[in-house]
């Protein structure tokens, strides 16, 4: 019971993130949605190497601060550094997820026959449908993973390309006052 409680806080926090990215930076969000949906492959391919180069570094940072012994200033630096690291691809996941938990739920609510859902329903439906999946044993933790790197990826991709934002989608317009 108490795991199906977490889990559906995990869902209720990554639903806050989501809409706290879309309501605040609705432009950025837009333009990162965009470019996952235009280059899919190298959003993800991007995120897949910041990931592994991060783990990578974290590995050997972590591997030499072992070698230095407690007092070492050095030691403290270096686990400052994968710190940094770990703090930094935090931040890239937080302002890249309401893209990504946008794309996924609007998918999905595709899926079930809504022709135009609304960003705050699909980030609902992929926070709670994202952290349930990815506790699948087999496909469960990939299918994160290429979530995380396509969340990532987008944000690095904006970051190495630069370029203007896209223009945010309309609200859908009131009928029938």
């Amino acid at each position: 019971m108490d795991n199906l409680i977490g889990l559906l806080f995990l869902g209720l926090a990554l639903t806050a993130v989501g809409l706290v990215d879309v309501a605040l930076f609705r432009g950025l969000t837009a333009d990162y949605l965009t470019l996952s949906r235009r280059s899919p492959r190298s959003a993800g391919a991007r995120g897949a190497i910041v990931l592994i180069v991060a783990g990578v570094l974290a590995f050997v940072l972590g591997a030499a601060a072992q070698n230095y012994p407690e007092d070492a200033p050095a030691r403290n630096g270096l686990l400052l550094l994968i710190a940094l690291f770990v703090l930094l691809l935090g931040l890239a996941f937080l302002i890249g997820y309401g893209a990504t938990a946008w794309s996924v739920g609007e998918r999905v609510l595709q899926a079930f026959g809504v022709a135009e859902p609304h960003p705050g329903w699909c980030i609902l439906t992929a926070s709670l449908l994202i952290p349930s999946v990815v506790w699948i044993p087999v496909f469960g933790w990939a299918l994160g993973l290429y979530w995380l790197a396509t969340t990532v990826g987008a944000v690095v991709y904006r970051l190495l390309e630069g370029g203007q934002p896209a223009a945010a989608p309309e609200p859908p317009s009131q009928q029938g006052n």
